[in-house]
């Protein structure tokens, strides 16, 4: 027989005690690794992070309708003053830029047929700071006659 341990006047398995161990050990881990993960990210990221979003971000083709066309609201804010230029993923052109900013707003006109995507990046660098999709979504609501009577159970 293997050993036991007593503990609260319940006996308690060597196995058990080792699967107890180990429960806690996994418990206290993941706090451990989180915290040195933040911590860590923190002191790689100089500065702090953008609020970007885009109005809409969807668009939902009906049938017999092929493009989108709807006019895009861009806002973006950053507790620090930054100089940033707004992409559209498949052109090599900036939409808008902006100097030595802590916000920007853009509105324009937008033509699409696919999900598109947008990007922040930083002007020096051309790093991406953050990226929104514009989603284009088919409505292929096909319409198909009722297999059985409403007042059938079979």
């Amino acid at each position: 027989m293997g050993g036991c341990t007593i503990s609260d006047g319940y006996l308690l398995s060597a196995r058990a005690v080792s699967l107890l161990k180990l429960l806690l050990l996994a418990l206290l881990l993941p706090g451990v690794y989180a915290r040195a993960e933040t911590s860590a990210a923190q002191s790689s990221s100089s500065l702090p992070l953008i609020q970007f979003s885009i109005k809409p971000r969807l668009c939902v083709l009906n049938a017999g309708e092929e493009v989108c066309h709807d006019e895009l609201q861009v806002k973006w804010e950053s507790p620090v003053v930054r100089s940033l230029c707004l992409f559209q993923t498949d052109k090599s052109e900036p939409l808008r830029c902006w100097e030595h900013e802590t916000r920007g707003e853009y509105q324009f006109e937008l033509t699409a047929s696919v999900s598109t995507d947008f990007q922040l990046r930083e002007q020096q660098s051309d790093k991406p700071l953050s990226d929104q999709r514009f989603q284009v979504v088919y409505n292929d609501k096909k319409y198909r006659k009722a297999r059985r009577n409403p007042w059938s159970f079979f």
